[in-house]
């Protein structure tokens, strides 16, 4: 969602970059804000030095999540911090624990918290916990709350299933940004949904609320900003075609972009030309497996023809295209690929975590995928032995916080790929993951 929220401000005018660090705010000589200083992470991990530069501005939006007061004591060092972050751990487990087409959710737990068990992606995921956290670029699950989890999920299982620890295949925690409204005195009142705030020098900082409330976020984010800037929106004359398409007047939107907001009528990109049968369309052109059809149209939506074009020959009579990353999932090599090309990955993290779910769904089978996905990026981006031996460390480092047992920590390369990593699922998983059959422990 949030690469695809990037890729449709791009195709509507926006600069959108990635791995760009703000160091930074700027303010002129009556001490308003004017800027920011960032720097390029990417040169770096190549061996050369990371640039870094100002980019002038007339108004900065701190919108930053977790990060909201970092950015916030660039403006003001001594201000009131306002985040108050939440740990939320959730577990997958196989498919094989809940059935295809049903959830559930039970507010009343041995000790009062939400829990979840849900399909998804072939697998089942449960959660979730809720505790304060420190801030941190890569929050790791604590052993503690993955076995609450785990305690709480058996007793909604038939009397003769036994979920285990070593049931896990990945396991990561989320950091919740819950906000304190600083003109509130009581230290303790959090903001229910969202928070817009303007400093002094005028930082307007959007911060907490949730996915599902997004859009209206953006937009009384950006009301207060024209509103705080003095900006003034302008009419487009040249509708951008997003449909991937091609021609004129495929954006179907019902957009009229005189400056108002029109966030009610824009699609994101891949919806244009999506329909439940277009995975159809795509094995009977490309020769790709049926699951692997429907994933890259569920995920991608009508930019899964490009995928399936960037997927690489399979030499065999069928499928004819897609060579699988990982033979437990329906992910392929063209997504790689296309995740350079047009979704602005960088990283090997990028692909396993960030266009792709490999590393949420099943972290061993993500450590199995690594060599060939940093292979792949190589020949997307000149990447030399250097850079790939980076790429394999800070990967594996990654996959540390998303549940990789320690025992794997260790493992080279050349280990990986000469198949070290114990197969995790059993044969009754690997053909649930292919087929979608689910055998139905939850009790009636």
């Amino acid at each position: 969602m949030n690469v695809s929220l990037a890729m449709t401000a791009a195709l509507y005018g926006s600069t959108v970059v990635n791995h760009m660090q703000v160091t930074g705010l700027t303010k002129d000589a009556s001490g308003n804000l004017n800027g920011a200083r960032v720097k390029d992470i990417i040169p770096g991990k190549n061996g050369q030095e990371e640039g870094e530069f100002t980019i002038r501005a007339k108004g900065i939006i701190n919108a930053t999540g977790p990060f909201t007061d970092s950015i916030r004591k660039m403006d003001e060092p001594d201000v009131k911090e306002i985040v108050a972050p939440s740990s939320g751990v959730h577990v997958i487990l196989p498919g094989y624990y809940s059935p295809s087409d049903m959830g559930l959710i039970d507010p009343s737990t041995s000790d009062g918290r939400v829990i979840f068990f849900l399909p998804w992606q072939g697998n089942t995921i449960a959660g979730t916990t809720d505790q304060p956290t420190e801030i941190t670029t890569q929050p790791e699950p604590s052993e503690k709350d993955i076995n609450w989890i785990l305690s709480e999920v058996r007793g909604y299982l038939a009397p003769d299933i036994n979920v285990e620890r070593s049931d896990v295949l990945a396991a990561w925690s989320g950091i919740r940004p819950l906000v304190r409204d600083p003109k509130v005195k009581s230290s303790e009142a959090l903001v229910r949904n969202h928070l817009i705030t303007v400093s002094p020098s005028g930082l307007l900082t959007c911060a907490g609320g949730k996915w599902t409330t997004y859009r209206q976020m953006a937009e009384e984010a950006v009301d207060e900003a024209i509103n705080v800037f003095n900006l003034k929106p302008r009419h487009v004359s040249q509708v951008p075609d997003i449909s991937g398409v091609g021609g004129s007047g495929l954006v179907a939107d019902g957009a009229v972009l005189d400056g108002s907001c029109q966030t009610h009528q824009v699609r994101l990109i891949g919806a244009h030309g999506y329909s439940k049968t277009l995975f159809i369309n795509l094995i009977q052109h490309f020769g790709l497996e049926t699951d692997v059809a429907q994933h890259l149209t569920q995920s991608y939506g009508d930019r899964a023809w490009q995928v399936a074009a960037l997927s690489s020959p399979t030499n065999a009579r069928f499928p004819v295209r897609g060579q699988r990353i990982s033979a437990l999932y329906p992910f392929i090599d063209g997504e790689v690929r296309y995740a350079v090309r047009h979704e602005y990955a960088q990283t090997a993290v990028d692909v396993i975590a960030r266009r792709t779910r490999l590393a949420f769904l099943n972290a061993e089978a993500a450590l199995e995928a690594l060599p060939n996905i940093i292979d792949l990026m190589s020949e997307e981006l000149n990447w030399d032995n250097k850079r790939k031996d980076l790429e394999w460390k800070e990967s594996v480092s990654f996959l540390s916080s998303m549940g990789l047992p320690k025992n794997f920590l260790g493992l080279s390369r050349a280990q990986v790929e000469a198949g070290k990593v114990k197969q995790v699922d059993s044969a009754e998983h690997q053909a649930s993951s292919r087929t979608g059959k689910q055998i139905r422990c939850l009790r009636e």
